[in-house]
């Protein structure tokens, strides 16, 4: 039986806010966490999370579940703190009525890179949210690998590190994309990984990851060179 070539590169992807965007998902969830406060809380309570979501700051938050989250008192990395309205939320998500958006050229993208890179996504969202939402998005069977409720930053690390070792690739040939800075930057700098940050709302360090922009759409280009960099590299070694 002749052995399975192995990707050129190993293409990591977050969820939330990564392969979608749009700001109803968020603000539901907000009108959820509102209903367990104060009375009098809440109306100022949903205009710090709209000011957020508008891109004007307001709380040292990642994405809008954690703005969300903390606005309302609760704590950093906790975006599921409010269990209720999140399993609400990721249900009206499945919804006609909750408006999402896949950035122009995802689904080419993920398609274009069959056979020249392992696609894997892991997410903190639990499966029940994931794959209907991948399905509904068109996107179900674009990934190779699925883990889901992965605890990220934790341990992800570790994941990045199997991840290169099971393909038998260098750490700078498996590439974190995502949103959220501590959760799918940070730990890809641990293992030496790359890494491809998506900063909607301009509250991430800057500088610091080796792609970064507001847009998917801006990353399109640099992800697809960073692919074909990695090939030229294993042909120009006679690797495989």
């Amino acid at each position: 039986m002749s052995r399975r070539p192995s990707p050129a590169a190993v293409l990591v992807w977050d969820f939330d806010g990564t392969l979608y965007r749009g700001i109803a998902a968020c603000l539901h969830y907000a009108r959820g966490i509102a209903d367990t406060l104060e009375p009098g809380r809440r109306a100022t309570y949903l205009q710090s999370v709209e000011r957020y979501l508008a891109g004007q700051g307001g709380v040292d938050a990642a994405d809008g579940w954690e703005a969300a989250v903390m606005l309302a008192g609760g704590g950093r990395g906790a975006s599921r703190a409010f269990g209720d309205a999140f399993a609400r939320t990721r249900a009206f998500m499945l919804t006609d009525a909750c408006e999402l958006e896949v950035p122009d050229g995802m689904h080419s993208f993920l398609e274009r890179m069959s056979g020249r890179a392992r696609r894997v996504l892991v997410s903190n969202t639990p499966a029940f949210g994931v794959v209907p939402m991948l399905e509904r998005l068109g996107l179900l069977n674009a990934f190779d690998e699925l883990s889901c409720d992965s605890a990220k930053p934790y341990r992800f690390s570790v994941r990045l590190r199997t991840l290169a070792e099971l393909h038998e690739v260098e750490a700078r040939s498996v590439i974190s994309i995502g949103d959220h800075f501590v959760n799918d930057i940070e730990p890809a700098f641990e293992t030496g990984c790359s890494t491809a940050y998506i900063d909607p709302f301009a509250v991430g360090p800057r500088g610091r990851a080796d792609l970064e922009a507001p847009r998917f759409e801006d990353l399109l280009e640099p992800l697809e060179s960073w692919v074909e960099a990695r090939e030229a590299s294993i042909v120009g070694t006679g690797a495989r």
